[in-house]
């Protein structure tokens, strides 16, 4: 008796089982978080006079264009600037850039740099590695005391 060949093979059909699978979960259980940086790098930037330092800084002209992430998770990649010198600050700064390109020491702008709260504290990092954040984007309206883009009940991801 002659044995009929079926149509799928294992790995037919393990394709498509997972598509499957895929097409029918909600589409917020695959959803990732958006990468943060071009987002930033859609805000405009100009002059704002700040009494306390007596000085203009460089400052959004207006948030309008991305106000709709604020409060949404968002992820960021980068290089972890150390803050030591910073009294009392608990936060981490992200750069997009390595150290030495980063806005503080470069020439990069304010969009490639984010302070970063975390849910539990950050013990050890290297400043030569990247890593990648994620956590709720809050937007710096008016305090020249931070830095523009931060990044809120953050946590480190996985590799």
């Amino acid at each position: 008796m002659l044995l009929k060949k079926s149509v799928f093979s294992p790995c037919s059909a393990i394709l498509i089982l997972g598509f499957l699978a895929l097409n029918l979960l909600p589409q917020r259980a695959i959803a990732q978080a958006p990468n943060g940086w071009p987002i930033f790098e859609q805000v405009e930037f100009g002059k704002k006079f700040f009494k306390t330092y007596g000085m203009f800084m460089p400052w959004p002209k207006s948030f309008d264009n991305i106000r709709q992430w604020e409060g949404k998770e968002v992820m960021l990649s980068g290089y972890i600037i150390p803050t030591a010198d910073a009294p009392g600050y608990e936060g981490l700064i992200l750069s997009k850039f390595t150290y030495s390109q980063c806005f503080f020491c470069g020439k990069a702008g304010l969009a490639t740099v984010a302070e970063v709260v975390m849910k539990k504290p950050l013990k050890d990092y290297k400043i030569d590695k990247p890593y990648v954040f994620k956590g709720k984007l809050q937007l710096n309206e008016d305090n020249p005391d931070r830095l523009i883009f931060i990044l809120t009940d953050a946590s480190l991801m996985d590799m």
